[in-house]
């Protein structure tokens, strides 16, 4: 099987393009050994073009069976050739859950304090958005702390980048550990992000980021 050959990616295909054309092409490849597939997905995510690394990130979600025993290693490489929320995003959000996080726990952990305290401020936002997802799908304590670590780590970033990112991952913990969100903001509201403590304390309050919206 040729794994080198890469789905056609047409120029300006919207995402929903995108997703069908992964669909296709984890069918055709869905017997891939897990170590092919992680060099065919970091042969897509080393490529330049953002199209390319946000298909990478798209298969991700696609080939569950090969991602699961993928190491956690390869985010740091491949963070290393990510650049901007878009393409961190499609890579680090909606794809490794929970449960896979938690079944190699000690793993992930060192993986994402290295990310945080890396210079690297793409690698920074991978770290938050790693975690986004996962604390919103569970309840687990080492989660919510691990989160909270991070978030000390790097809450006196003034990157955009980062701020939003923090107050993303504050937002979502507040599904499963609302009390520990209110304790955390009141003794940290002076060394937070101020757009963190504005969009959390609305979802504390109104169950959304801002008032007039209705969706967080």
């Amino acid at each position: 099987m040729d794994i080198h050959h890469r789905p056609s990616l047409p120029s300006g295909a919207t995402t929903p393009q995108l997703r069908q054309l992964a669909k296709a092409w984890a069918k055709a490849h869905k017997d891939l050994s897990a170590p092919q597939f992680g060099q065919f997905i970091t042969s897509l995510i080393h490529d330049p073009s953002l199209i390319q690394k946000t298909m990478g990130g798209i298969l991700l979600g696609y080939m569950s069976a090969q991602r699961r025993q993928l190491s956690p290693k390869l985010y740091d490489d491949w963070l290393e050739h990510t650049e901007g929320w878009a393409a961190i995003d499609a890579i680090c959000y909606n794809n490794f859950t929970a449960a896979e996080i938690l079944d190699n726990f000690s793993a992930w952990k060192t993986l994402i304090t290295r990310l945080a305290k890396s210079n690297n401020l793409n690698k920074c936002r991978g770290a938050i958005v790693l975690l986004t997802k996962p604390v919103k799908q569970s309840s687990d304590p080492q989660l919510r702390d691990l989160s909270f670590l991070v978030i000390d780590t790097l809450r006196a970033e003034k990157s955009i980048l980062i701020t939003k990112a923090i107050s993303w991952l504050l937002r979502h913990l507040t599904k499963h550990h609302n009390p520990a969100v209110r304790q955390y903001l009141d003794i940290h509201k002076d060394k937070l992000p101020a757009i963190a403590i504005r969009e959390t304390t609305a979802k504390l309050k109104y169950g959304v980021k801002s008032p007039k919206k209705q969706k967080s």
